[in-house]
């Protein structure tokens, strides 16, 4: 039979027993949380990781390449003047080469005609490009030269060709394309001035040379 006293007495050992293991197991999962990070030190500059935006790191495209010049009035001036003088040349040009007695006069007007109209195609690109406006038209005087022409015949004809649109015009052609070449402002034109001097300065040439074997034999041959 069984000693109530006794139970009682191994119940409670055993109570304090269960008791006494929960609080050592307790304690022991009760571990202490490690020390907090310290903050975030900023970093010195010298060390500081490339972002793109500080100086030196600009990652915006490069500028574009210079642009052309933009046109000086003396260029305007030179284009409006260039373009009627080669319009009054490549008209009086054609209108001789079917009406001119002399066959050299003849041929030096054909050659008139095709190379100014050349030149004036390649001016009339380069002032398109750049903006330059091109009047149409050619000077007064031009036209009352022409108009002179087309009343005249035989050598009186081909020695007033040779004098308004051989000499008188070359000359003053060509001190407008050399001024053009050395002090203009817009690339294309000063090459254009250049790269054509050269031909009015033959033109120049040619029709002086005529002029000079007219007046010897009278513009008879």
């Amino acid at each position: 039979m069984n000693n109530p006293v006794l139970t009682t007495n191994v119940r409670t050992t055993t109570l304090i027993a269960v008791v006494a293991l929960s609080g050592v197991l307790a304690a022991c999962e009760r571990t202490p949380e490690p020390p907090a990070a310290p903050a975030d030190t900023p970093r010195a500059e010298g060390n500081a990781p490339p972002t793109g935006l500080g100086p030196g790191s600009d990652t915006s495209p490069p500028s574009s390449a210079a642009q052309t010049a933009a046109p000086s009035p003396e260029d305007n001036s030179f284009v409006t003047a260039a373009a009627a003088g080669g319009r009054a040349e490549a008209e009086a040009g054609r209108l001789m080469a079917g009406r001119a007695a002399d066959p050299q006069v003849r041929a030096f007007a054909e050659m008139l005609d095709k190379e100014h109209t050349a030149a004036n195609t390649e001016l009339e690109r380069i002032a398109g490009a750049n903006g330059i406006p091109l009047p149409q038209g050619m000077a007064p005087a031009s036209r009352e030269h022409i108009e002179e022409l087309k009343t005249l015949t035989g050598a009186e004809a081909d020695a007033a060709f040779l004098r308004h649109f051989g000499t008188t015009a070359h000359e003053d052609t060509i001190a407008l394309f050399e001024r053009q070449a050395k002090s203009g402002q817009v690339p294309e034109l000063r090459s254009f001035a250049a790269d054509t001097a050269p031909k009015l300065r033959e033109h120049l040439r040619l029709a002086r040379q005529l002029e000079e074997r007219l007046a010897t034999d009278g513009g008879t041959r």
